[in-house]
């Protein structure tokens, strides 16, 4: 039920939960995508984990990688810069100069050749490819062409920390960073055996090398700071920092007119401090397992989403 939209059961647990406390009855529909909450004369919907709160407009800007930095960008907020490229049988008005190899090449030595590309209306961290040469921009490119329409270019940031903020109307509901799955070698345990005490949720039934690791080795399994590849979700943030992200991604909202989502911000080793992305599909389902009480949080930010959304 709702398995492929969440991850596991939690939602639906949350959801089912909170139709009891909260009066309603919900209803799934179109093979589970879409649920239908009804409490009176009013119908309210969560599509994906998008909630019937943000305009649609902003909604679909979020979900657009290029366009999400052009607006941060039109807004004078700090943001990791995108570029959009077409394929080359593109030939509309908008895609003129950003639909040809020579462009993506063009940009691509912008960047010192050291970039990351992506599907431009991606998520989970899923088509994410740091790219240092030529022969690979190509390659990858036109894979992710093959099933997206457009792709986005950004440079390859050289990150000391990300960071996700989850905000409704403009009120801090959670913060936490995202540390990448990364282990230190014994000289005894298996590579399998590191990775699990790292991350025991996502690296019990996943695949790796049969390796052990050199005593004080360092082996970085994915550059990927998504929890649905690896990562960990940790609360341990000094007082400073947290303050700076948490003031950011107030800012991003309250400019941007957003009122429920997540915000990703990463700090830079050269100290800058940047909005990777925002979230329309606040999901919270694996942050729960590695802060206290995540299962109470995670209920009470979608309890209070979906009491706005009936009291409007």
């Amino acid at each position: 039920m709702l398995l492929y939209m969440c991850g596991d059961i939690m939602f639906y647990e949350i959801i089912d939960e909170l139709s009891k406390e909260l009066g309603f009855k919900y209803t799934y529909l179109s093979k589970d995508w879409i649920l239908m909450l009804e409490k009176g004369d009013k119908r309210r919907y969560i599509v994906g984990n998008k909630f019937d709160i943000n305009g649609h407009a902003i909604g679909l800007t979020m979900d657009d990688k290029y366009a999400f930095y052009d607006l941060l960008h039109s807004l004078n907020l700090p943001v990791c810069q995108h570029n959009i490229f077409y394929p080359e049988t593109n030939k509309f008005d908008y895609a003129n100069g950003c639909n040809t190899k020579e462009s993506m090449l063009e940009c691509f030595n912008k960047y010192n050749q050291d970039v990351v590309i992506k599907p431009n209306e991606g998520s989970l961290g899923n088509g994410v490819y740091h790219i240092t040469n030529k022969d690979d921009l190509i390659k990858y490119s036109d894979k992710l062409f093959v099933n997206n329409f457009s792709i986005s270019m950004m440079p390859f940031y050289h990150i000391v920390n990300e960071y996700r903020v989850i905000l409704l109307d403009n009120e801090v509901k959670l913060v936490f960073k995202k540390i990448k799955p990364v282990v230190v070698g014994d000289g005894k345990s298996s590579l399998k055996e590191l990775l699990v005490r790292f991350n025991k949720y996502y690296f019990e039934e996943e695949e790796v090398p049969d390796m052990i690791l050199k005593d004080g080795e360092v082996y970085e399994y994915d550059f990927h700071y998504n929890l649905s590849k690896g990562s960990i979700a940790s609360l341990d943030i000094d007082e400073e920092t947290k303050e700076k992200v948490v003031s950011l991604a107030k800012e991003v909202t309250e400019k941007a007119n957003i009122r429920f989502a997540s915000v990703d911000i990463i700090l830079c080793e050269d100290g800058k401090m940047l909005v990777l992305e925002a979230n329309s599909g606040v999901t919270i389902n694996k942050v729960i397992h590695f802060i206290p009480n995540g299962y109470e949080i995670a209920k009470d930010v979608y309890k209070e989403a979906v009491i706005k959304m009936f009291n409007e």
